[in-house]
């Protein structure tokens, strides 16, 4: 039966017991028989590339909008591709930018005012800029 009153992890000692925490905790300063969750956030300790979430007894990383995270160490977060995955939704030129994306037009359009993902087409003939004879 456990009588140590310890929070975690008990070791026997010859004639007395020492409490200890597991990975994730420390002991409490005030009760050494109590453990306290480290966070391993406000430690700096987590090595989260972007954003790091304290858990109990643990930390959990992610990334700002426009990254997804790293498939092999998911302390790092890799830039999304969005004019390649197609995310984009720009009517015309999309060129990627970390952790975002810029939609352009093609020559004889300009981008719309109110809604940069889309292109309107320039009248050369009203704004002179035709050469035209006529």
């Amino acid at each position: 039966t456990n009588t140590s009153n310890c929070q975690q992890i008990c070791t026997n000692t010859f004639g007395s017991i020492v409490c200890s925490c597991d990975p994730g905790f420390s002991i409490n300063v005030i009760n050494t028989s109590l453990c306290d969750d480290i966070d391993e956030c406000a430690t700096n300790t987590s090595n989260c590339q972007q954003i790091c979430t304290n858990t109990i007894g643990s930390f959990v990383c992610s990334c700002d909008q426009g990254f997804s995270t790293n498939v092999t160490n998911s302390s790092f977060c890799d830039d999304v591709d969005e004019c390649a995955t197609n995310t984009s939704k720009c009517q015309q030129i999309c060129t990627n930018t970390i952790g975002y994306f810029l939609c352009s037009c093609n020559t004889g359009f300009k981008s719309n005012r109110t809604n940069s993902l889309l292109c309107d087409d320039i009248d050369e003939c009203a704004t002179n800029t035709s050469n035209c004879q006529q």
